[in-house]
């Protein structure tokens, strides 16, 4: 994201762990306005695991929304898979696909992963 606006979005991400009562450690590299999110919790407590996935949610929106996107140097995976709308429209999303398509016809490079399918990019 821009890093003017890293101030304004750590104190956003500070209140969404307050929100879903999750502590977050801000991690980031401010010279690129990179931002590495920590929230702390126990992945055996449903409750709490889902209240994770929200709040990492709703983090993406931040950075996006101030002009960042939802990822940086590690890739998207199988966690932001939907968040990718959020970048990307549903044209985009196609030709990336057709790209992938290119390259894997059989779709055996990391099924699943990175571009979502067209009902999870809505």
């Amino acid at each position: 994201m821009p890093r003017t606006k890293l101030p304004e979005v750590l104190s956003q991400v500070l209140e969404v762990g307050k929100k879903y009562d999750l502590t977050i450690a801000n991690v980031f590299h401010a010279g690129d306005g990179n931002l590495h999110p920590l929230i702390m919790f126990d992945e055996r407590d449903p409750d709490q695991k889902a209240r994770v996935f929200k709040a990492s949610s709703e983090i993406l929106k931040l950075c996006a929304d101030a002009g960042g996107t939802i990822s940086g140097e590690h890739g998207v995976g199988l966690e932001k898979l939907k968040e990718t709308s959020l970048i990307f429209c549903d044209k985009d999303l196609e030709f990336e696909r057709g790209i992938k398509k290119t390259f894997d016809p059989d779709e055996i490079i990391n099924p699943g992963k990175l571009i979502p399918e067209p009902e999870c990019a809505q």
